[in-house]
């Protein structure tokens, strides 16, 4: 967890957790009364790229966006938090209008960066507060998302988690540090409390931004009901959707989903996982060099057939680490990396191998 990506193994066991999480009840899910999304993939206009507008571009409607950052600050900034996950890479009539209405909302609103086809932190063009947005991916995958970017930038969970009061952090290059909380691991592979089909069956609001811009001009007690004291994500849920390493859900839910699992702390070790974690190893390791084994057998009645004696090896090293994956992320939200537990034991058969080695030169 302290790299950015992992093996095949690791990936495949992670998939099988996660999709049993996902058929288990979440208590940390936000519910609807704490968050509103907006989606500006039909919110757009066109933007001259030359002077008679023979060649033409397609934003977010900036206006828009201006009209409702001003609606919000109008009422005190009297909300959560504001993510807006459009890319502000070109300039237009209406940014100095945007700007204004960003900077009104001080420190409650967050655009992105992202980085460039040059391995590059390409920031927005506007000049706001921001965070990077963009994750790495292992086979075209969202999988391990870590807390500082390769340029040393600070990405989007983090830094909403750190503008509503979070810790700050000490970070090398096995672990990260929370202050006043506790160690975690560099990256973290988060549950997705909220996904894509919490939408369809409408008990989550998602409204376009044209359309709660002009419910807002017509009825501004609308604010009192949907977006006062409310997470506001706005962002694309059409276009701008990504494969995880379990199904595919749009970027700004990947990034929010990202930024609960560390404001419920799920990143932190605790003291009892890194006992137990420190037990089974010692355990494993010791059976494993002392080749301690306990067979059962398990006797199957076939009906005309004699009864068929299956030797079950109820102590599989392999079978007990799959498991205290399972467990691991099931009661303690901690991945761990099967292929690192089985190199210790690749470790112990070699220093097995050399001592063999040693007493016959004895």
């Amino acid at each position: 967890m302290a790299i950015p990506y992992s093996n095949e193994l690791d990936t495949s066991v992670q998939q099988w957790i996660g999709g049993v999480k996902m058929a288990l009840p979440e208590k940390q899910k936000p519910t609807p009364n704490e968050v509103i999304f907006i989606d500006v993939s039909k919110s757009r206009y066109l933007l001259p790229l030359n002077s008679d507008s023979t060649e033409n571009d397609v934003i977010v409607n900036r206006k828009y966006l201006t009209s409702l950052f001003q609606f919000i600050a109008n009422r005190q900034n009297k909300v959560k938090y504001v993510l807006t996950d459009v890319i502000f890479d070109a300039t237009s009539s209406d940014d100095s209008a945007l700007i204004e209405s960003i900077h009104s909302l001080k420190n409650k609103i967050l655009c992105i960066n992202n980085y460039g086809q040059e391995d590059s932190l390409q920031k927005n063009i506007l000049n706001v507060r921001s965070a990077t947005a963009s994750l790495n991916l292992q086979n075209q995958t969202v999988y391990k998302i870590p807390f500082i970017g390769d340029w040393g930038d600070t990405l989007i969970p983090y830094k909403m988690y750190q503008d509503m009061g979070g810790s700050n952090i000490r970070s090398n290059f096995l672990y990260t540090w929370f202050n006043n909380k506790g160690i975690a691991f560099n990256t973290q592979i988060h549950d997705y409390l909220l996904r894509g089909s919490d939408f369809t069956n409408g008990e989550y609001i998602k409204i376009g931004l044209g359309e709660l811009v002009s419910l807002l001009e017509i009825s501004p007690e609308v604010f009192d009901q949907y977006l006062q004291n409310k997470y506001i994500l706005i962002g694309d849920f059409e276009n701008d959707v990504h494969d995880t390493y379990l199904n595919s859900q749009p970027g700004l839910l990947i990034l929010f989903n990202a930024y609960l699992h560390i404001k419920h702390e799920r990143h932190i070790l605790s003291i009892w996982y890194l006992l137990l974690l420190y037990l089974l190893i010692y355990l494993v390791v010791w059976m494993h060099a002392a080749n301690k084994s306990l067979v059962y057998k398990l006797k199957l009645k076939v009906k005309f057939f004699e009864p068929f004696l299956i030797p079950v090896n109820i102590i599989s090293i392999s079978i007990v680490l799959i498991f205290f994956t399972f467990i691991s992320s099931l009661l303690f939200s901690v991945n761990i990396s099967l292929f690192h537990l089985l190199a210790i034991f690749s470790i112990v058969e070699t220093i097995q191998f050399l001592n063999g080695k040693l007493e016959k030169r004895v």
